[in-house]
């Protein structure tokens, strides 16, 4: 058998990661010189090209080096679950953990999770990836996030498993001094005759649409904005209404200052669930495990009919 070492393996998935071999030396605490030799080994025995040199010293994988690329992380984690097995004390987890998340549900759940681990797990090398639904999906394919938050309406790939962490209540995104404003609650019907702005992410925009058609409306969408927080800007001056999953605390106001409220949808076709997906057989770990339990554990802390519980911590506890 050929003659690879997991130290060149673990070096090979650094500069595939970091996208330099200089930040891989950094990240893996050695020379930029050890890992430059190590993937000139690794390629001269698998006697193919792993890593394409491009301008400003970037490295991109070639086709052959995302798909060893793989195999590697599968083998990298095979071994870091046997070393966990040795060990049944679920607070001496250690090792590298990436979990992926939407831009719109990272404010919600990241910090959260973030806090519990470094609390519980502080041995865990906890690292965090935000990017576009479609792009988290092909992530968790190609193995570059252990777990990825989003919603489940928003799974379009297959070769993913999916594990539910949250119900999910849409709400209305509205201004102060909108005639809703003062409800608890409202119907889509409601808000049909203002401009919609909704959020360029796709498949974020198209399943709302389609969401609003298939309870009998048609949206006059203003404005697709690819920023949370320019979108609520926009509505609080009053420049439409939008719609959202993941919902701040109540006392969030616009980047000017301006007030505004977050009102449940009432029907029930908007139904949505936060998910964590992992790939398609791939073994759940007790650090992967652990990850799913804390996610749920911060979902449920950040759940929008928690807010005004007197009882919530004001911080996440350990």
């Amino acid at each position: 058998m050929t003659d690879i070492t997991l130290r060149q393996l673990e070096y090979f998935l650094a500069v595939l990661d970091r996208g330099s071999v200089s930040e891989a030396a950094k990240e893996c605490r050695v020379s930029q010189a050890t890992v430059s030799a190590a993937l000139a080994q690794l390629e001269k025995k698998l006697k193919v090209t792993l890593i394409a040199r491009g301008p400003a010293r970037r490295a991109r994988p070639t086709s052959a080096g995302r798909e060893f690329g793989m195999h590697a992380r599968e083998i990298l984690s095979t071994v870091s679950d046997a070393v966990e097995s040795l060990n049944d004390e679920s607070s001496l987890l250690q090792g590298p953990l990436r979990i992926g998340c939407i831009p719109t549900a990272a404010p919600r759940m990241l910090p959260g999770a973030a806090s519990h681990f470094v609390r519980r797990h502080p041995q865990i090398d906890l690292s965090f990836v935000e990017a576009h639904p479609m792009t988290m999906q092909q992530m968790v394919l190609n193995g570059e996030v252990d777990v990825a938050v989003m919603y489940r309406k928003q799974i379009q790939i297959e070769g993913i498993t999916r594990h539910d962490l949250a119900d999910v209540q849409l709400h209305a995104l509205v201004s102060a001094d909108h005639p809703a404003a003062s409800k608890d609650g409202v119907d889509i019907a409601e808000l049909i005759d203002d401009p919609l702005i909704l959020l360029d992410s796709p498949p974020t925009a198209d399943l709302l649409v389609s969401q609003i058609r298939g309870v009998g409306y048609e949206p006059t969408v203003r404005w697709l904005i690819p920023n949370a927080e320019t979108i609520r800007s926009m509505v609080g001056w009053g420049l439409g209404f939008s719609l959202a999953n993941a919902v701040p605390h109540p006392d969030t106001r616009t980047f000017q200052g301006m007030p505004v409220r977050y009102l449940p949808v009432t029907n029930p076709e908007f139904a949505n669930t936060i998910v964590g997906v992992t790939m398609a057989g791939a073994r759940l770990s007790k650090k992967l495990t652990a990850a799913l339990d804390i996610l749920r554990r911060t979902a449920s802390e950040t759940d929008p009919h928690r807010w005004n519980d007197p009882n919530k911590p004001t911080r996440v506890e350990g």
